[in-house]
């Protein structure tokens, strides 16, 4: 028996995927819709078919009711759901929920009704629609949009069309400041219906507390639903990937990238990631930076790779984020710090996410050491560490899943802040100007423009902050000649536009002219 139920698509999703997560076929799918294309839109609302146990005979999905003693309620299973995530809602260990359902396995149906305890809600839901901000428009194609956590006036103006002084006027705004729920009238080529995307909610404080006792981190790693399908000359892997916000992701993974000379694990995955949420400026300046290198580095982080990229096939063993790091001791382990700065500043987020799974991280610093534990409570430390995690598919869910938590993607930042940020700002060149030879004032003294900062740190994270130096040495050179400026003083009054536009005419690296050339299309200020 089924009844017909609703679903919200949210990012990642694909007919294919929610087809299969509901049993249909993606005709079915379509039809029930009467979709003429398999193009989603992000808060579209499908109506999909959910089976309904034998013995319900409403038709309809059961509704949640009291039970008459010891504090219990029911609790009807909706997809996606598994006995760690309900636990968790309800503030009960896997354990008690199995005993309170007399349950042996950790196997769960889509309409079955467990009894629960604790204050959680008791409502299922699939997922949270996004309702979209509608308002009546006015004369010039004008709408209203709402403020969502994360936005800002930057990427607000980049995404409408417009400038951020055009948005700023049109809102009699004076400084850059935003508040989540905050109307701001846009121009664009909409019709004044605005879907922000969806919200991500940030941890509570004191998230419920999760035991690793029992074997209870190896049920949490069923939250992660895997699907493995051989193909000719690989295997491909579908992870479902519930969100803390209440949505979730579906990747899809390959092994065998034989195309790769850098392949050393064939069974390692690639994923790009789908997670390019944007911070606010006064977050990422939090990390340590001023305002404008803050600007900058969220310029950066949203052009770069997606903060849940996922890398397991080459000599690092395995990397993770938008800028990779890495997890190989003799990579330099920088994934271990990242780690490592996610326990000491997001501890509650780490715990929900990486430690209820049995990775933990013991150290700080250079002296990071990341650790797993294994189907025998065995625990793995350093590299050995993370070729378990490598050999584990499921347990990339746990990184994904970091990728969507803005207190967890803020620690991405702040260690590219301090692993190239910094070191790049502070860098000297050693300049050849009409044959004299010049230090110059720290990289960060010398270009002071928006517009400069970002190239300097695009190019720093890209090539590494010895390789920014030998990029940029050449031009500036060339230009200081051209300009006369023959002291280290004189070279603060460099054109700096100039700088960066002779490195893009001139290089032969395509990923060099695309980070420069973007910011100088981009509209940033050099002033």
């Amino acid at each position: 028996m089924s009844a017909i139920s609703q679903y919200t698509v949210v990012r990642g999703d694909t007919l294919f995927a929610i087809s299969r997560k509901f049993n249909m076929t993606v005709s079915d799918l379509k039809a029930l819709n009467g979709l003429a294309s398999d193009s989603l839109n992000i808060g579209q609302v499908l109506k999909v078919r959910v089976d309904i146990p034998f013995g319900n005979s409403t038709g309809a999905a059961p509704s949640t009711s009291n039970f008459s003693g010891g504090g219990s309620q029911s609790y009807v299973v909706v997809p996606g759901d598994t006995l760690f995530r309900i636990a968790g809602r309800f503030n009960m260990t896997v354990s008690e929920l199995k005993a309170l359902n007399s349950l042996v396995s950790d196997a769960l149906s889509v309409g079955q009704v467990l009894k629960v305890r604790g204050s959680g809600s008791t409502t299922p839901v699939v997922n949270v629609p996004q309702q979209p901000v509608t308002t009546p428009v006015s004369t010039g194609n004008t709408g209203l949009y709402v403020v969502m956590p994360g936005d800002t006036l930057f990427a607000l103006a980049r995404r409408f069309g417009m400038t951020v002084s055009e948005l700023k006027s049109i809102n009699g705004l004076t400084s850059d400041a935003l508040s989540v729920g905050q109307q701001l009238r846009i121009r664009g080529q909409g019709s004044g219906t605005v879907t922000p995307d969806p919200p991500f909610t940030p941890l509570p404080v004191q998230p419920p507390p999760v035991s690793t006792s029992g074997g209870d981190f190896l049920s949490a790693r069923q939250q992660f639903r895997l699907d493995v399908r051989q193909e000719s000359n690989a295997r491909r892997y579908t992870l479902v990937v519930p969100l803390l916000n209440g949505g979730q992701v579906v990747a899809s993974m390959r092994d065998n990238h034989t195309e790769s000379r850098f392949m050393v694990f064939p069974n390692g995955i690639l994923y790009h990631g789908q997670s390019n949420i944007e911070l606010s400026v006064a977050s990422i300046q939090a990390v340590g930076l001023t305002t404008m290198q803050a600007r900058a580095l969220q310029f950066v982080s949203t052009h770069e790779g997606n903060f849940d990229a996922i890398n397991s096939y080459d000599s690092a063993i395995f990397s993770y984020g938008f800028i990779q790091f890495v997890g190989a001791s003799d990579k330099g382990g920088s994934l271990n710090r990242l780690l490592a700065s996610m326990k000491t500043n997001a501890g509650a987020a780490f715990q929900q996410v990486f430690g209820c799974v049995g990775i933990d991280v013991e150290g700080f610093g250079t002296g990071a050491t990341v650790t797993v534990l294994d189907e025998s409570r065995f625990k793995h430390r350093g590299d050995a560490a993370w070729r378990y995690i490598q050999s584990n598919i499921q347990l990339n869910g746990a990184f994904i899943q970091a990728g969507y938590e803005p207190a967890l993607i803020r620690e991405q930042l702040r260690m590219a802040n301090d692993l190239y940020v910094q070191p790049a700002l502070n860098f000297k060149l050693d300049l050849d100007v009409g044959g004299i030879r010049i230090r110059t004032p720290r990289i960060g003294e010398m270009f002071t423009s928006e517009a400069a900062l970002t190239i300097i740190i695009s190019l720093a994270i890209n090539q590494g902050t010895g390789g920014m130096g030998r990029i940029i040495s050449p031009a500036v050179s060339r230009v200081a000649t051209q300009q006369r400026l023959q002291t280290e003083q004189s070279l603060k009054q460099i054109d700096e536009r100039t700088v960066f536009q002779t490195i893009a005419s001139e290089t032969t690296d395509s990923r060099v002219f695309n980070r420069v050339n973007g910011v100088l299309r981009s509209g940033m200020n050099f002033a």
